[in-house]
């Protein structure tokens, strides 16, 4: 009984999908035959394109079956008379509804013996270099074989408009007449003026010394076909542009589909693929029911427009420079997606390397011992050689993030250029700007910790900051804590940079968060004071002090924890949570001013934070001057690196100044020695591959001596600051840069070049 019960579901189920099977068979075996005709081998890469396409469109409406003639490895007439014959027994055995030739060949042989293979039967063809309206026969449509030279000199003289010299590289074979032909209609506006040569008629060693001999900057190169030399031997497309960039200093592009990939920097490619598809396209609708004498044959070819990162790289021309509708292959990652773990990596390193020396600094400044005994410690273990590595290490993420900051900064500049003042996305963006700013100062910072050393000495207005910390914790911190300010009206300034105490106070002000989980009330207040018997408590000399106190309503600290909480890495929150490096920054920042901090805590009734700073009788600006827009000056800008390339050219124009931008320094020195004269300020980085900054210098003084010339860097060492003076370069902008800087930079530019002009 159960054997029966089992046995029923399964012949039920047996019944359902044989006669399903079988449908399906049935489908398969009655879709119409479609006779192909490959006037080629497979494996090359052209018919094996087509071949595809023709396959894209055919599937699901007919069953394709390939005869392939083999025409460039067996020209023979006999061989072709066998080949025909075995097509038309084919033709016998399938009884195809249509028939599709692909090249010249196999089109001369289907029309040509029409009455043997198909005598009733439509043709359809595609790959056709020599086409002839008037020679179509009946019940025939195709696609033509028409590529796009006129779309891809546009492009390349987009992308090279210094170029002045065009050369042609084509062969003698009857695909290179067509294609000879094709140009021809072109010209000359195709070359827009620019002198026109021909190559590849002669032998491979004849045609690649001439090559060689073409310059990067003045020539483009347009590849047609380069297969047959003047002796007769033969080479593939692939090894023909292979050949050709192994030997050729100038950019070269293409016209078809199968030269991308092997040397060519791109064009308006006609696509084997594309072109099949198109071709099986128009034998679908014939054998739905449409004549194929009343298709009308297409002329025009589908290309197109691409072009190879790599190759792009390779002349110093950015991806970001190609023409709207151009794509870009091979393109290479981001630098923040490609290297930020590293980076962010290595600054934890290097935080962790800088917290544990502040420990010891700490530890030492702890035991009260004489001033001079402490700074003569701090020396010696600054020339140690650790540090001499952290400060290598910083330099180099200094230099990276810097460029990254740049790009952030610039475009938050443009965007705010962009917005109405009352515009409320304005706002967003000078946050982002902000943050950029306080970014910056804190790769500073970080700078001047690992190096032992401060490159300037900064005073701020502390209410003035205050405030501004204040309005920034009011949309940013927990909105269930309340964020509010106590100013002293004679707090004045204090000798610490505004960066530094920004930092000390967002790091205040997180810790007081963190511990008021269920919310509460923030405090920071200011006031001015003068210590005497209190200093020596504090351990910092008698005189005027602004205190800065933060207090909030939180948890509190447990007595065993108040004495550690300044320690590196020391930290109660749960793993994931925090570093424990907040604090120890603050009390390190605290003391490199000069100050004193202290801390009150008790568990339940909250925490105050007092800090005292020296008190400073002004404020250092660095308020850069506001120029108005500099029109018509020339500006060659030099950047390996894309993303600033990209903002600083775009700020340098909206401030009127004409850019020329480039990625590779050996570029812009050739181009240079063409234009010396026009230009009147080089903006150059220090670090690129090739050629530095200040190498690049010393080349365009020798051109131009009176030259303006300002350096752009990341990361300014010591070494680079050395090298940049003894270039010539006085004039140094640390990135990131400001429109405001690059304006005043570009004044003193114009004014240069005023004073050099003589009267007249």
């Amino acid at each position: 009984m159960v054997e029966t019960m089992c046995g029923m579901p399964l012949r039920l189920l047996f019944c359902l999908i044989c006669p399903l099977a079988m449908t399906l068979l049935g489908a398969a075996e009655s879709l119409p035959k479609v006779l192909i005709l490959m006037s080629y081998h497979r494996g090359q890469p052209w018919e094996d394109g087509i071949a595809s396409g023709l396959l894209d469109a055919l599937g699901g409406h007919a069953e394709p079956v390939f005869v392939h003639f083999d025409h460039k490895r067996f020209p023979q007439p006999e061989t072709a008379a066998e080949r025909l014959a075995a097509a038309a027994a084919t033709c016998r055995r399938v009884r195809p509804r249509l028939v599709i030739a692909v090249d010249d060949h196999a089109w001369n042989e289907a029309v040509l013996h029409r009455d043997q293979l198909a005598p009733d039967l439509p043709l359809v063809f595609c790959g056709l270099n020599h086409w002839e309206p008037a020679d179509l026969p009946a019940a025939a449509t195709g696609v033509v074989e028409s590529f796009d030279p006129a779309g891809t000199l546009a492009l390349a003289f987009s992308l090279h408009p210094w170029a002045r010299r065009l050369t042609v590289l084509n062969d003698a074979t009857d695909t290179g007449v067509a294609t000879r032909q094709t140009f021809d209609a072109a010209m000359p506006a195709a070359a827009r003026g620019r002198e026109v040569q021909y190559l590849g008629s002669g032998t491979w060693a004849e045609t690649e010394a001439a090559l060689a001999a073409l310059d990067p900057v003045e020539d483009v190169v347009l590849m047609l076909t380069w297969n047959l030399d003047a002796s007769g031997a033969t080479q593939s497309h692939e090894d023909s542009v292979r050949r050709a960039r192994r030997v050729c200093q100038a950019p070269i592009y293409g016209v078809w589909d199968f030269q991308f990939g092997y040397g060519i920097i791109g064009g308006s490619l006609f696509d084997s693929r594309v072109h099949g598809r198109e071709a099986g396209e128009l034998a679908v609708r014939v054998l739905g029911g449409a004549a194929a004498g009343s298709l009308p044959v297409h002329e025009l070819p589908r290309t197109r427009l691409v072009v190879d990162a790599r190759e792009l790289v390779r002349f110093g021309v950015a991806a970001s420079k190609t023409p709207s509708g151009v794509e870009v292959i091979g393109a290479e990652p981001s630098f923040w997606r490609e290297h930020g773990l590293l980076i962010v990596t290595i600054v934890a390193v290097l935080a962790a390397q800088a917290a544990t020396i502040a420990g010891l600094l700490l530890a030492m400044a702890r035991r009260r011992r004489a001033e001079q005994a402490r700074r003569e410690a701090e020396e010696r273990l600054r020339q140690g050689s650790r540090m001499d590595a952290v400060g290598q290490l910083a330099a180099g993420v200094a230099h990276d993030f810097n460029n990254v900051l740049t790009a952030i900064l610039g475009h938050a500049d443009l965007l705010a250029m962009r917005l109405d003042r009352d515009s409320p996305l304005r706002s967003h963006a000078d946050t982002i700007a902000g943050a950029a700013q306080r970014a910056a100062g804190t790769v500073r910072n970080l700078l001047v910790f690992a190096r032992g050393s401060s490159s300037r000495s900064d005073s701020c207005e502390v209410n003035r900051l205050v405030q501004d910390v204040v309005a920034l914790l009011q949309h940013a911190i927990d909105r269930r804590v309340t964020v509010e300010c106590r100013l002293g009206t004679d707090a004045g300034a204090a000798k610490i940079g505004a960066d530094e105490l920004q930092q000390a106070l967002i790091n205040l002000a997180l810790n007081a968060r963190d511990a008021m989980p269920e919310g509460g009330e923030l405090e920071i207040a200011t006031a001015r004071v003068e210590l005497a018997e209190e200093a020596e408590r504090l351990g910092v000399p008698r005189g005027v002090y602004v205190r800065v106190s933060v207090h909030d309503t939180g948890l509190g600290i447990p007595p065993e924890h108040l004495e550690r909480i300044f320690d590196p890495f020391f930290t109660t929150k749960p793993l994931g949570k925090g570093t424990g490096l907040g604090l120890s920054v603050v009390h390190g920042a605290v003391h490199a001013a000069r100050g004193a901090i202290r801390v009150e805590s008790h568990p339940g009734e909250g925490t105050v934070f007092r800090l005292w700073l020296p008190a400073a009788s002004r404020v250092s600006s660095s308020q850069e001057p506001v120029v108005r827009s500099i029109v018509g000056l020339e500006v060659m800008l030099v950047d390996d690196e894309p993303v600033v390339l990209e903002v600083v050219g775009s700020l340098l124009r909206v401030c009127g100044a004409t850019v020329h931008e480039f990625a590779d320094p050996l570029a812009a020195g050739s181009w240079f020695a063409g234009h010396a004269d026009d230009v009147g300020l080089a903006l150059l980085d220090g670090n690129m591959p090739g050629l530095t900054g200040w190498q690049l210098a010393v080349r365009l003084r020798e051109a131009r001596p009176e030259l303006v010339i300002v350096a752009l860097t990341g990361a300014a060492t010591a070494e680079a600051q050395a090298a940049w003076r003894e270039a010539g370069v006085r004039r140094v902008l640390q990135k990131p840069v400001t429109r405001a800087q690059l304006q005043s930079v570009l004044a003193e530019a114009r004014e240069a070049a005023s004073d050099a002009t003589p009267p007249v």
